[in-house]
């Protein structure tokens, strides 16, 4: 019995020691002010860069809507702009809908950072820590129950303070290491700026309207252009949809599997 209550009491004694080095650890980590600029950085960065790629589609989805209509050709023959560009232009309409789905995201989680990093979100943390420690370095028999619920209070402020942090930084890990060698945005962005410009030109002035051959090379560029363009949008909709929502709801769920651990723990304290 003497042997069973001195593991008892040695393991009790590690307890509090995790908990107390545990929680200098997230006091350090939540004011550390790097992680903070790192995570807004990368945040603000995909924002705009999401941004970017919604105007470059929205622009290019304008001029497929000014020349679609539009009828040339040398006398005698009739082409049809629309017939070749009216597949990529219903492809560009649906992913401005995951565009506008991904700012929208990416918004969400800009003010959530904001939240977190606020300095009264950083005082209610490290009091809760505080009274944490105190709660496990005292027994108060009589409240085990309000200890049970402080506890998961407190569980719960760290999962929201570095939940959306360290989602930023694993995404752009994820993206740097293993998704852009696939799916580059910026090489797709420019593919599509390409694109536009090249059939903002088509209707010049200054080309020949009397040689067939011309209308056919160029529509025969257009096809050619309209489908690496789709190509580099399908990309951009895999990439899209993969960093602002598949990858934040599975981090996020992996996340609070983790907490859901803790918390359970604390049913038995």
């Amino acid at each position: 019995m003497k042997k069973l209550s001195l593991k008892s009491k040695i393991k009790e004694h590690w307890l509090k020691s995790l908990v107390f080095l545990l929680s200098l650890v997230i006091i350090y980590f939540a004011t550390f002010a790097k992680l903070n600029t790192e995570a807004n950085s990368r945040i603000n960065s995909s924002f705009k860069q999401a941004l970017g790629v919604f105007a470059t589609v929205k622009a290019l989805n304008g001029v497929i809507s000014l020349v679609q209509g539009t009828q040339v050709g040398p006398p005698g023959v009739t082409i049809s702009i629309g017939e070749i560009l009216d597949p990529i232009n219903d492809l560009v309409e649906r992913f401005s809908w995951i565009m506008l789905a991904s700012l929208t995201s990416l918004g969400i989680q800009k003010i959530l950072m904001n939240i977190v990093v606020f300095k009264g979100f950083e005082i209610l943390l490290i009091c809760s820590l505080m009274i944490s420690n105190i709660l496990v370095f005292f027994k108060f028999i009589k409240y085990q129950q309000s200890k049970i619920f402080f506890f998961k209070f407190t569980i719960l402020l760290i999962f929201l303070r570095f939940s959306i942090p360290f989602m930023a930084m694993a995404n752009e890990y994820v993206y740097l290491n293993f998704v852009k060698q696939d799916y580059n945005i910026e090489k797709s962005q420019r593919v599509i700026v390409s694109a536009k410009n090249d059939i903002s030109k088509f209707d010049d002035k200054k080309a020949s309207y009397f040689s067939t051959d011309y209308y056919k090379n160029k529509m025969q560029e257009f096809k050619v252009s309209a489908l690496e363009t789709s190509d580099h949008i399908v990309d951009l909709i895999i990439v899209f949809v993969f960093q602002t929502m598949l990858f934040p709801i599975l981090f996020l769920w992996f996340l609070y599997r983790v907490f859901t651990v803790f918390l359970k723990s604390f049913h038995n304290p």
